[in-house]
């Protein structure tokens, strides 16, 4: 048959269409090079199939349907119609051309991992776009899998009705699923079709069908995941065990399904952070800690400032001098006070010396609660933005008496780790921080919040020597960009006794429609 589809190179189809190579053909069909004549002139294919008088209006209609599709990993319908050639009433379809095809790649090597879910995204996207119009492909395989300006794209010429009793015209293969020839038309039959396709591609062979055709295909149990979920849920005999695509979908990227489908992820899906929350009953713990003589130099910044009284009336210096003899009175005698009490502490106990770094406590304490729950979300900067801003989140704390206990209470909840070095020589800063790049599209799917944690090791030059997931959230594409990000970022190392040393931070990205935020905390050392 394919001699005599190749006899008809050369000729015109409906006056427009030259049959310039024949690329392709079956007992009851043929596909051939053209040229689209307007807006300019394109390479396009041609599909001819018989003209069955019962059955030629329908996919007419089929084919107009399909020409409306607007989805990108659809071959693009240009025109349709009736012809004759070669003295048969046929129809023709031209398509969008497609460089190459699965079947071309699939002799010369399998496809790595990778690869098959580059493949299988796009696939279960455009299918769940078909399945939602009540529509579906019918003939899933690879000759059918098509790369079109360098985009994977699935036919749509074989597209048909959910529900419909048709006879096709061509002989049933290992694609078609079992109950091809007694059912009508579901879903269920490109789930299988997709799954034989799946095996096909990793392993250069389709499953073994059972001599009984009553229990499930046979195929190798070394799948890598997911694939190997995917598959065995795919190829099973009795279509109502089948998973849907959206559910294959849901479990490849919950993401990408919620924007195919029309539908949002609750944000309570999303689980927020891997780290316990802290009780309520520990958060008051900070208070006991925080030393008392730490807390007279905020003290001393309200009282006495000089820098503002440059800019005031003449007659206010002299009532300004007098509050600040009066603050002086009443400070110098409590501060010599705790001067004697420390002095004679010091010389009953003689190891209290060692014990003077005590201000490095505070932030242990700090590193305690989880960021999720504690950190204010707009406390994440660099380290250039957050030195000017330390003054006057300490100003409301210096409160009269307890003011030590107070300031450390309200600085608490939205402190975040690099404020504290200048309290603590063994707790470094966020130099510069990289937020992970993502795709409008992606972003666009996001309903509520995404996150995801990234632990980074940092080294003592303040790199990022090493990064991992500690929470990967829902999705592997946001998860895959946040780790690109995370190796990017840059630290002022914490210093022990002079030297820079090592450090561990924990990375909480959130994602939302709007944008993306960090939030870090050191927690080494």
């Amino acid at each position: 048959m394919s001699d005599v589809w190749k006899r008809c190179e050369g000729q015109v189809v409906d006056k427009n269409f030259p049959l310039q190579q024949f690329l392709a053909g079956t007992e009851h069909s043929a596909v051939f090079l053209t040229q689209r004549a307007a807006p300019q002139l394109e390479k396009a294919a041609i599909k001819l199939i018989p003209a069955d008088p019962a059955t030629a209006d329908l996919q007419l209609s089929l084919w107009a349907r399909a020409a409306q599709f607007v989805h990108p990993n659809f071959l693009r319908l240009f025109h349709f119609g009736r012809c004759r050639l070669a003295d048969k009433d046929l129809l023709y379809a031209v398509m969008e051309y497609a460089e190459e095809d699965l079947s071309q790649i699939l002799p010369q090597r399998p496809l790595a991992a990778s690869e098959a879910r580059e493949m299988l995204e796009p696939l279960l996207d455009a299918l769940v776009y078909l399945h939602g119009k009540r529509l579906v492909h019918s003939h899933i395989k690879p000759s059918n899998v098509l790369a079109a300006a360098d985009q994977l794209k699935l036919s749509c010429d074989t597209v048909s009705p959910i529900g419909e009793s048709r006879h096709s015209q061509r002989e049933p293969d290992v694609y078609d699923a079992p109950e091809s020839a007694t059912s009508p038309l579901a879903t269920s039959r490109d789930v299988w079709s997709l799954g034989v396709t799946l095996v096909e591609a990793l392993t250069q062979h389709t499953p073994v069908s059972p001599l009984d055709n009553q229990s499930n295909p046979i195929f190798p149990d070394t799948l890598p995941q997911p694939f190997l979920d995917f598959t065995r849920h795919s190829l099973r005999v009795d279509p109502k065990r089948r998973w849907t695509v959206a559910e294959i979908a849901a479990r490849l990227n919950p993401i990408a399904v919620g924007a195919a489908a029309g539908q949002s992820i609750s944000p309570l899906a999303v689980p927020l952070s891997s780290v316990p929350a802290v009780p309520a009953a520990k958060l008051p713990a900070p208070r006991i800690v925080a030393p008392t003589p730490k807390a007279q130099p905020p003290r001393q910044q309200l009282a006495g400032g000089p820098k503002q009284t440059l800019v005031l009336p003449n007659y206010v210096v002299p009532v300004a001098g007098a509050l600040f003899v009066l603050v002086a009175i009443i400070a110098i005698p409590k501060i010599l006070s705790h001067r004697a009490e420390s002095s004679f502490s010091a010389s009953g106990a003689s190891a209290q010396p060692a014990s003077q770094p005590k201000p490095a406590q505070p932030p242990a304490h700090r590193d305690t609660p989880p960021p999720s729950k504690l950190a204010a979300p707009n406390s994440v900067k660099t380290a250039a933005e957050k030195k000017p801003a330390e003054t006057p989140a300490r100003h409301p704390a210096a409160a009269p008496v307890p003011a030590p206990a107070a300031l450390r209470t309200d600085t608490f909840p939205s402190a975040n780790a690099p404020k504290t070095s200048a309290v603590s020589p063994a707790h470094g800063e966020v130099l510069d921080q990289v937020l992970p790049d993502v795709s409008e599209k992606a972003r666009g799917t996001i309903s509520g919040k995404v996150r995801v944690s990234v632990r980074v090791h940092v080294d003592p030059t303040g790199n990022v020597s090493q990064a991992e997931l500690d929470s990967p959230g829902p999705s592997k594409y946001f998860a895959d960009q946040t780790l690109k990000a995370a190796r990017r970022w840059e630290f002022t190392p914490p210093e022990i006794n002079g030297r820079s040393v090592p450090s561990d931070w924990l990375i909480r990205f959130e994602f939302s429609q709007s944008g993306t935020k960090a939030f870090p905390r050191q927690v080494t050392p």
